[in-house]
């Protein structure tokens, strides 16, 4: 890959008119087919996308040692400033064997602009994610693809060290985070919040053989599940019953893709939290969900992620009320699970062993998101990596067991738009019972439906049953006497 131009060009983004107009159709349409044809072209465009990264920040840190006043921005349009730059790919040099896009010139033109780079370097910079620090999770030009569980279709990645997601963006999407863009920085300054933290936005234009320009949108947030923090489940929790439930046998894998039912099929009595902890999170949601309802966005998602200290892997899988072929196979997998536990602790953060200790763990913490205290002598005990990271402690009602909680609010661009209302007004006509039981429902009503299923199903106030006063984190709390 080489620079066509050395030159970082600066400007102004323009917002579309369809925007305005609170209409993304078209957006719908093209996206599927432009995702399509990049999901094919991941192995040119992650090491484009990483070099673009990289050369743009520079660049950023430059103009803060060398600052002169130019006249691409003035006060207030820092949320739509963009810097950019130009490669071209040599086909027959790189070995690239993409010819439809080669317009038969044997060479690949990608434009990639950083968007808002000013605000969002102050936003990394608030977080603790200095330039420096960010250019390194890049330096290996490569990013590793993971699934996307959700129905949007959007490709995801994760860089080399997994401290940071990529995940494409509607157009739309990309224009409601910028716009909003110096209020959600502000927020972090002046609230709590459980907010996921995005910390860049990119733009790549690829020229196709038709010389028509191809764009996709590419954020990236802070990883709020790093594999240090060897997480056991994960549930994406919307409040919504329809449709929100992994299916089938659950799998070590199927328990990172779990949802709302799941949760209550799993832990049908929900998880208790120290009090003071328990408060303080039901303001903070509270807060962040009405923040989101004003600017009218619902079909957001607490991603909460559960890491077990009295419960073994053949344990987890035996939780399940299953019959048939389905037993079958779960009468298979704790019996090999079993022969591999040997009465040890699930320890692990995926269904995979590997060593845990040379990596690095997610800049967000959740005590620290909350800004509250406790004593972590007690509750933490020698466990480093709960020391390191700040987890939530909670004890599963009705079993007594142990577990540390991770969580994040995300996918937080979605707009109650046009399309969303047409969609409602048709389940009303079809489905008029349950029609507020989807996930797709006016931002008012998701957020009172979203905020009563956390504080009712999933985080109960323990008041004074919290029975954690041990000195060893490997003992079950199911064994403690009063």
């Amino acid at each position: 890959m080489t620079t066509s131009n050395n030159k970082i060009s600066e400007g102004i983004i323009n917002i579309d008119l369809l925007d305005l107009l609170n209409f993304h159709g078209v957006s719908f349409v093209q996206t599927p087919i432009t995702l399509r044809y990049v999901s094919s072209k991941t192995s040119i465009l992650g090491p484009a996308l990483c070099h673009g990264i990289i050369d743009l920040l520079d660049h950023l840190t430059k103009i803060f040692n060398e600052y002169k006043e130019d006249d691409t921005t003035t006060f207030g349009n820092e949320n739509h400033l963009y810097h950019s730059c130009q490669y071209t790919l040599n086909v027959k040099e790189d070995n690239i064997q993409f010819v439809e896009l080669t317009n038969h010139n044997d060479k690949i033109h990608i434009e990639i602009s950083s968007l808002a780079p000013t605000i969002f370097y102050q936003i990394r910079e608030d977080i603790g994610i200095s330039n420096e620090k960010f250019r390194q999770s890049f330096s290996e030009y490569n990013l590793k693809d993971f699934t996307n569980t959700g129905r949007s279709g959007s490709l995801m990645y994760k860089t080399h060290d997994q401290l940071f997601i990529l995940k494409t963006l509607l157009d739309y999407e990309a224009h409601v985070l910028l716009n909003i863009l110096s209020g959600y920085h502000l927020r972090f300054r002046q609230h709590s919040t459980l907010l996921n933290r995005y910390v860049g936005l990119y733009s790549l234009r690829i020229q196709t053989s038709s010389s028509t320009n191809t764009t996709i949108y590419v954020a990236i947030t802070v990883n709020a599940f790093t594999p240090s923090l060897k997480i056991n489940e994960i549930f994406d929790l919307k409040g919504s019953k329809i449709r929100r439930k992994t299916t089938g046998f659950l799998s070590t894998e199927k328990f990172y893709k779990l949802k709302d039912m799941n949760f209550i099929e799993l832990y049908p009595n929900g998880i208790r939290i120290p009090t003071n902890i328990y408060q303080k999170l039901k303001i903070i949601i509270a807060n962040d969900a009405k923040a989101l309802k004003k600017l009218n966005i619902m079909d957001y998602s607490l991603l909460l992620g559960i890491r077990h200290l009295d419960m073994s892997e053949s344990q987890m899988l035996e939780r399940q009320n299953i019959q048939g072929i389905t037993a079958l196979l779960r009468a298979t997998n704790s019996l090999a699970l079993k022969q591999i536990e040997n009465s040890t602790l699930v320890t692990s953060s995926s269904i995979f062993e590997f060593d845990t200790t040379s990596l690095s763990n997610s800049y967000l913490k959740p005590l620290e998101m909350l800004k509250e205290k406790m004593n972590m002598n007690l509750y933490y005990n020698d466990d480093s990596i709960a020391c390191a990271t700040l987890p939530i402690p909670g004890i599963i009602n009705g079993t007594n067991k142990r577990v540390y909680m991770y969580l994040v609010l995300i996918d937080i661009l979605q707009t109650y738009d046009t399309l969303r209302i047409l969609d409602q007004a048709y389940r009303k006509l079809t489905d008029h019972d349950k029609h507020l039981e989807y996930s797709l429902i006016p931002s008012n009503e998701y957020e009172q439906r979203f905020h009563h299923f956390l504080f009712k199903d999933i985080f109960i106030d323990a008041n004074d049953d919290f029975p954690w006063a041990i000195n060893d984190v490997s003992k079950s709390v199911a064994d403690i006497k009063d």
